[in-house]
């Protein structure tokens, strides 16, 4: 099965869309991730294997195949490491669920499955917004100002586990609100 997923890229300051797609085929294992990965994004793989293998989740005697598009935009950082790891459980059958389209995730994952803030989170919401996604699934980082939009709901989440609970309709997903921020005469539209 080939799980596609959204993210959001950073080139500078501007954001774009990225479209996150994973294949898995029984094989060696092996994972290989195109689309102009820098070596961050390519460090990711093997992040994203120990934070599974942490949760119960194995990949032994899988080879991943990971495609990041636009393929001609350079991707870097670490802020695909939640998608391509939600790619990955659905592409196996571990998470059998339907990804909305609609619906972005960013975020670094911990060897542990958590999932820890990265820079560039306030060009890559207002990317998310900008390319009409609904939904934003991403780190809460307390640095960061709380902007209030009102066709994008950002969910927070701490976990690899939040995701999934969320993705698949268990338990309530804890959503922090920060404090909004008012900012004289702006608005983001």
């Amino acid at each position: 099965m080939c799980a596609k997923v959204t993210s959001i890229g950073l080139k500078g300051m501007e954001g774009y869309r990225v479209n996150v797609e994973v294949k898995t085929f029984v094989g060696n294992d092996s994972i290989r991730i195109v689309g102009l990965p820098d070596a961050a994004v390519k460090e990711s793989k093997e992040r994203i294997i120990v934070a599974l293998r942490s949760l119960g989740y194995s990949v032994h005697g899988q080879k991943i195949i990971i495609n990041l598009s636009p393929s001609e935009q350079k991707k870097s950082g670490p802020m695909f490491d939640l998608p391509i790891a939600i790619g990955v459980l659905v592409s196996l059958n571990e998470l059998v669920i339907s990804i909305p389209e609609n619906s972005g995730f960013i975020g670094a994952l911990s060897l542990d499955g958590a999932i820890v803030p990265i820079e560039g989170m306030l060009p890559a919401v207002l990317a998310a917004k900008k390319a009409g996604l609904q939904r934003l699934y991403m780190p809460y980082d307390e640095k960061l100002l709380y902007l209030d939009f009102h066709d994008l709901e950002i969910t927070y989440i701490s976990s690899l586990n939040d995701v999934i609970d969320n993705l698949e309709g268990r338990g309530e997903i804890f959503i922090r609100s920060p404090k909004l921020i008012k900012l004289n005469n702006i608005s983001i539209t």
